[in-house]
């Protein structure tokens, strides 16, 4: 799965400055995320119309924005600082894992069904974690049941909810001409930021080669972008 979105910078703290930098404010404008997501799933249908499925997988991307101010103090003297355009900008390598439900149901080749998710994402490469909680409501038609046709389409939404919490050192990031001065050798970052925007619409579809192989494709769009192809082996 591929998905790019826009983010936003709640906070970005830093630690282990001179003695002699006090209140260092920063601000930030824009944020844009990118990420791929190789996963393996394995699920029951417990009930006709009730699925509970365990996920997990390996992230790769990154998230990026751009330092716009500065202020704060230095040897008591307040200082702002304008203008800075500095890129800020975070890799994220990381291993998932969760778990999730489906609820489905249908009338003749009507069906609709909701899947809920939460899953974790430690990373590797910055110190911190993902936690995302997940949200697909989908309406579709299955082709099917009235022609030749192995295939189910639909349409849908989706809501995400996601905290990041990233923290690692000044130096390891491309700051520009910020990285050149000595008083952030020693400094680490901590960042909060989260999604600037939770919705986005849906579209995909399901070819059945039998029935026991299955291809779904899904495509997102709106102000989130994302893209999804999944092999399923039933038995």
């Amino acid at each position: 799965m591929n998905v790019s979105q826009g983010i936003n910078v709640n906070s970005i703290a830093l630690t282990g400055l001179p003695s002699f930098v006090k209140d260092l404010n920063i601000k930030t404008e824009g944020g844009y995320q990118e990420s791929e997501v190789l996963t393996l799933k394995a699920d029951v249908w417990v009930l006709p119309f009730l699925n509970f499925y365990a996920i997990g997988g390996k992230l790769n991307g990154y998230s990026e924005t751009t330092i716009k101010s500065a202020s704060g103090k230095l040897f008591g003297l307040p200082i702002d600082i304008d203008n800075i355009d500095a890129p800020f900008r975070l890799d994220l390598d990381g291993y998932t894992y969760g778990a999730g439900t489906v609820i489905a149901g249908g009338y003749e080749s009507f069906f609709a069904l909701v899947d809920a998710s939460y899953t974790k994402t430690n990373l590797t490469v910055i110190d911190g974690e993902i936690d995302s909680i997940v949200v697909s409501p989908r309406i579709g038609w299955d082709f099917s049941r009235n022609t030749d046709w192995p295939l189910r389409a639909w349409v849908g939404a989706q809501y995400q909810n996601i905290e990041q919490t990233l923290s690692g050192n000044v130096k390891d990031l491309p700051l520009g001409s910020l990285g050149d001065l000595a008083l952030l050798d020693d400094a680490r970052f901590t960042v909060n930021q989260s999604l600037a925007n939770n919705w986005n619409s849906l579209v995909g579809a399901q070819y059945e080669f039998t029935p026991n192989w299955v291809l779904i494709s899904e495509l997102g769009f709106g102000q989130r972008k994302s893209f999804f192809i999944t092999l399923d082996a039933r038995f």
